[in-house]
């Protein structure tokens, strides 16, 4: 009797916890309307967007948290073995050619390699094939509410909203990742309203299924972020001893950044033959520690890490691109 009585009350509470979260986000959910109402958004967005009645999805919390993020669960080798697959290299290549001209227009506009911007398309959304089934705006709603990361959710939020109100996309087809990453470049809606770009020159920024607006919003989004026309994203280095005891590697497996000069002191050689950067400085970069595979990586590839912040994400963009850089030096 007495486990009977103890499971029951405790159904009891876990029905009265939930009630009791259901409340507080609906009066949540009533809070986002009404600032939203006040920075313009028409009522009728969000009532197809955003309805008093929007579901909180459990789901999503749990997978926010940064123990069950993708990157953070595969190894190095395994990751970018996953994302740098023949067939994504055999299909990067086949896009390249498909959309050359369309490549050519937006990589002379913006002077980001059209190889680099493949691989970015092909890496995060699979060329448009996967760009993610969650609705945008509860999906945000839901993080803002419950995640860790409550202020930057809210904010990506709030831009969700402004979208629908600027025309970009109906309500209805506002789809993408679970964490609100959106289209075939897998912007995050802020990122959309400060670097989404119009590459056809239709007046629209259509990232959803527009090749030539996706280009051009992710290559505006690299040479706003630093990206350097004509320069290389690192090389594959040797370390001829051993570096000082002091010396530090962060987490990401990075370096601080030192010239040449000051790496060659430290016995880290070229494996072909040094660039010329021009005194440009580099991070030694060393994944799966100093007994796997050294690299110097310079600017560019920090310019990837501000699209996304992981080391492995950018070597995998960029080791795609010069795949297909390959490619084409095996097709003349």
């Amino acid at each position: 009797m007495k486990r009977v009585f103890t499971a029951l009350a405790f159904l009891f509470l876990t029905q009265q916890a939930f009630a009791m979260q259901t409340d507080e986000f609906s009066s949540f959910i009533k809070q986002i309307r009404n600032e939203a109402m006040k920075n313009g958004i028409d009522k009728n967005i969000l009532d197809v967007a955003l309805p008093a009645n929007t579901k909180f999805i459990s789901k999503l919390i749990e997978r926010s948290k940064p123990k069950n993020q993708t990157q953070s669960k595969l190894s190095f080798s395994t990751y970018t073995k996953r994302l740098v697959s023949d067939n994504r290299i055999k299909t990067a290549k086949e896009k390249y050619k498909n959309n050359y001209i369309t490549l050519q227009k937006i990589s002379a506009k913006y002077g980001i390699p059209k190889e680099v911007i493949v691989a970015l398309w092909g890496i995060e959304s699979n060329f448009g094939k996967s760009m993610g089934n969650y609705n945008i705006v509860p999906s945000l709603a839901t993080l803002a509410y419950g995640s860790h990361r409550k202020d930057f959710f809210k904010k990506e939020l709030l831009y969700s909203l402004q979208i629908l109100q600027e025309g970009h996309i109906d309500p209805k087809n506002l789809k993408g990742s679970w964490a609100g990453a959106m289209g075939q470049c897998q912007f995050m809606p802020s990122s959309f309203i400060e670097l989404a770009a119009d590459g056809n020159g239709d007046g629209k920024k259509n990232i959803w299924s527009d090749n030539a607006d996706v280009f051009a919003s992710a290559a505006n989004y690299l040479k706003s972020r630093g990206w350097q026309t004509n320069k290389h994203w690192g090389q594959q280095v040797i370390l001829t001893k051993f570096l000082p005891a002091n010396f530090e590697i962060n987490k990401q497996g990075l370096s601080i950044p030192l010239n040449i000069k000051q790496w060659k002191k430290l016995g880290v050689m070229p494996k072909h033959g040094y660039n010329d950067y021009k005194g440009e400085k580099a991070s030694l970069f060393i994944p799966e520690g100093p007994s796997g595979k050294a690299y110097l990586v310079y600017n560019n590839f920090r310019t990837i890490m501000r699209w996304n912040n992981s080391t492995s994400f950018a070597f995998s963009v960029l080791t795609l691109a010069e795949k297909i850089k390959l490619s084409k030096k095996e097709d003349k």
